[in-house]
């Protein structure tokens, strides 16, 4: 419906971001990087996303893996019974460097769409690159078109 909207006035409609991360400096560089291409939004805690549920559905979820008050694979499956055509990202503080954790295997398991590193490995253009794969299938699953590059 808000993309009928916004095309009716002439604007190309934007994918929605829902941001879920306990680190205000992390939502804040996230939003930095994404606001000229989507529409943001962000929760700080896992009551906070439950609270995001009675809102507009974001095409793409980035989960914090360890928030204060909530485990991000906990709710990986709760977040997609609710927007099943919802892409999630999981971002990890933990590095790359060994192999694959037994929590990356449960989070591929349980529907979660990539697993980006917040440590020093942090790649803004692999994020990105992320995002907009993930925007195109949440697209698809609910069989809407994408809108063309750059608009």
């Amino acid at each position: 419906m808000a993309s009928s909207a916004a095309a009716s006035s002439g604007q190309a409609a934007k994918g929605r971001i829902l941001i879920v991360d306990d680190e205000e400096g992390i939502r804040e560089l996230l939003k930095a990087l994404l606001l000229d291409r989507y529409l943001v939004s962000e929760a700080d805690s896992g009551a906070t996303l439950r609270q995001a549920f009675a809102c507009d559905r974001p095409d793409v979820v980035l989960l914090d893996l360890k928030l204060p008050d909530a485990n991000g694979l906990a709710l990986l499956p709760v977040i997609k019974q609710q927007w099943p055509a919802t892409e999630v990202i999981i971002l990890t503080g933990q590095p790359d460097e060994h192999g694959v954790p037994s929590w990356a295997t449960e989070a591929a398991r349980g529907g979660a769409f990539s697993l980006v590193s917040k440590s020093a490995e942090f790649d803004c253009q692999k994020l990105l690159d992320g995002i907009s794969l993930a925007m195109l299938r949440s697209l698809q699953a609910r069989g809407e078109r994408a809108p063309p590059p750059g608009a």
